[in-house]
């Protein structure tokens, strides 16, 4: 028993087991059962594109049709868990996410994967409604930003060991096997929401006095959030400038199979899953402006190595730094959750994601001219402010 014990608190560094109800626990296994699914082709995607005679500009157009109509759902989303059941919502939302996969593997051509892309988005629209109700259901709200850097873990903990069960079954099936395999995987974890308690928010009580004007504190803490959104804005375009073409990079330039390109993938994911939990700790710890600083470091210090080093197993630490450089989403969003008020929670999560995906937006098309210039630009160009950024976030974010 004692033994138990001891492996509780040991986990509990990352994992904040008291502050976790039974629905947190089951959108926990949604999303590692759903990351999977995804995961067996997300990380290939792009090679999937390629194949069907897209160049790298039409390479970036496809996912800046993605990066545009995911966009454009959070916002509607959180207006919609503001004021019905969040539950419904996720149910309604997931379901084109599952759908999307398998309109891929019927595309002939590059062009008859917008429909996908389209569906993908559209499913946003539920991200607003599944991260409040994770904030809502937290029972211990100084750990924040454990419990959402622990949520999203476990969606990327799912995506581990995907990308190379994908690439491997690829081999086998075909990509577009697949794709269709990712599409059954894909309906459990979305089935896996029937499971949990409707959600409904809060409603201010009749008889309460409405304010006219929002006093100076929501102004103030109005103003926070749009500096951090802002500011993850800009580091989201940064970064996406080169992510759609790392996995090409990796299979044209590094002359890299697609078994290491998707082992590749499963390392990076392993990134995103441990150095986000870090990275969540730290935050609550110390400063989440400290913590997404940290994670901003570590783009450069993984994308300048991946331009040089040639050797797979090295490429693996380099795949390790590369996903903890993309937490720093995470780390938004716990503290916009912790300063937002709660009738209007939905919302205000919802901004951050929205001016992220559209910043990320252009940034594909942009990789994609600079790619065809040269390989190694787009890489070059997506690390230039992230020195500048991390010091910002280090000297500038006020929480």
């Amino acid at each position: 028993m004692s033994r138990m014990t001891s492996l509780r608190h040991i986990l509990s560094y990352g994992v904040p087991f008291e502050a976790f109800t039974r629905d947190v626990w089951l959108l926990c296994l949604s999303n590692a059962v759903g990351a999977f699914g995804e995961g067996l082709y997300f990380w290939v995607f792009p090679l999937y594109i390629r194949s069907l005679n897209a160049d790298y500009v039409q390479l970036g157009l496809v996912f800046s049709v993605l990066y545009l109509v995911s966009a454009l759902a959070p916002i509607p989303g959180g207006f919609l868990a503001d004021r019905f059941d969040r539950k419904k919502i996720l149910l309604l939302a997931w379901t084109p996410w599952v759908f999307a996969p398998l309109i891929y593997s019927f595309a002939e051509n590059w062009t008859q994967l917008i429909p996908g892309t389209v569906c993908w988005g559209v499913s946003m629209i539920g991200v607003p409604a599944f991260m409040t109700y994770v904030l809502t259901s937290v029972t211990d709200k100084r750990k924040l930003a454990s419990a959402i850097s622990f949520v999203v873990a476990t969606y990327s903990f799912g995506y581990i060991f995907a990308p190379a069960v994908g690439a491997y079954l690829a081999t086998f099936i075909s990509m577009r096997g697949v794709l269709q395999l990712s599409t059954v995987v894909s309906a459990v974890a979305t089935g896996i929401f029937l499971l949990i308690h409707s959600q409904y928010p809060k409603r201010n009580k009749a008889d309460k006095p409405q304010q006219p004007l929002p006093s100076p504190d929501d102004k103030r803490l109005w103003q926070k959030m749009l500096v951090w959104s802002g500011f993850l804005a800009i580091a989201s375009f940064s970064m996406n400038i080169a992510r759609p073409y790392v996995a090409t990079y990796l299979s044209k330039q590094v002359n890299l199979s697609d078994f290491y390109v998707g082992t590749f993938g499963s390392v990076v994911y392993a990134g995103i899953t441990f150095i986000g939990i870090f990275a969540g700790r730290l935050g609550d710890r110390w400063r989440k402006s400290g913590a997404i600083s940290l994670c901003l470091i570590l783009y450069p210090l993984s994308i300048v190595p991946l331009l040089m080093v040639r050797e797979p197993a090295a490429l693996m630490l380099v795949a390790f730094l590369y996903g903890g450089s993309s937490v720093s989403g995470n780390l938004v969003s716990a503290y916009v959750g912790t300063i937002s008020p709660e009738a209007k929670r939905g919302v205000w999560m919802s901004i951050p994601q929205s001016l992220s995906l559209l910043a990320a937006f252009a940034a594909p098309y942009l990789g994609g001219y600079l790619y065809t210039q040269s390989p190694s630009y787009a890489l070059i160009v997506s690390v230039i402010a992230m020195p500048f950024l991390a010091l910002m976030a280090l000297t500038r974010l006020k929480e």
